[in-house]
Parts: C-alpha cells; structure tokens; sequence
C-alpha cells in the first residue's frame, strides 16, 4: 500500500488534509464542482483505494471539475481517459513526478508517471520505501 502527498500544480501548496483522514491516512483535499453544486472533496491518499468523502452529490458517472482549495484555480489536464474520455486531473507528487485520476465518479482509471524517470523513481522510492519493508 502505496500513500502519496500531491500538491497543487498551480500555486504549489500541498493538499494534503492531515486532520480528515480516510483508510487511516491524511485525505487530499479538494474543491469539486458537478453541475451548479460545489463543495468539499476529500480523497484517499492511498494509491488504489476509491474511498472518498464529498460534500456535493456525486452520483456515480458524473464528471467533476477539481479546484485547489488554496489559489481556487481549475486543475485541468489536456489527457482524457483512456476508459471512459472524461479529463484526467493531473496531481502533482510533492517528491516529483505526477498521479492522474479520473474525473469520472466510479471510473477506476489512474496512473503515476513520470517526467524524469530516474532522478523522480529515486526520490520516489526514497520517499515510500518504508511501505515496501515487511
């Protein structure tokens, strides 16, 4: 079980919720908006897990916008789902490197790259080894 820390890729500024936690750790925390209803969204920050906490209805298929809760600018990618062709929201990893997620409510479709493999693997490793440690 892998938990990653993203951040804005705006502003910078960590979406990370210590104090909402879902499957036990620190939730990411989002603004979302589906339709004209906007609220709250909390994340689990476990790669893999769907668990999620919002405040404004999502039934499942519909497609959210995300908007971080600190500069409230869109977080928008030009990648569409290989799954279902709703936009992927890009999350930048606070060690480097990136995890998409589906806008769709329900799709499981996510994924982690990484724009220098090498040098962002390291870090990542680095950073989440005590994960792989039996």
């Amino acid at each position: 079980m892998i938990r990653v820390r993203v951040k804005c890729g705006r502003c910078g500024k960590s979406l990370m919720d210590e104090e909402t936690q879902i499957d036990s750790h620190p939730s990411i925390f989002v603004t979302a908006k589906v339709g004209a209803k906007s609220g709250k969204l909390h994340l689990s920050s476990v790669y893999g897990s769907y668990q999620i906490r919002p405040a404004v209805d999502m039934k499942k298929g519909a497609i959210a916008r995300f908007f971080c809760p600190h500069c409230r600018k869109e977080m928008m990618g030009s990648r569409r789902c290989e799954k279902c062709d709703a936009r992927m929201i890009p999350l930048p990893l606070l060690e480097g490197g990136l995890v998409q997620i589906c806008s769709r409510r329900g799709c499981k479709k996510h994924c982690l790259e990484f724009e220098d493999p090498e040098a962002e693997l390291r870090a990542f490793y680095g950073a989440y080894s005590n994960y792989y440690k039996g």
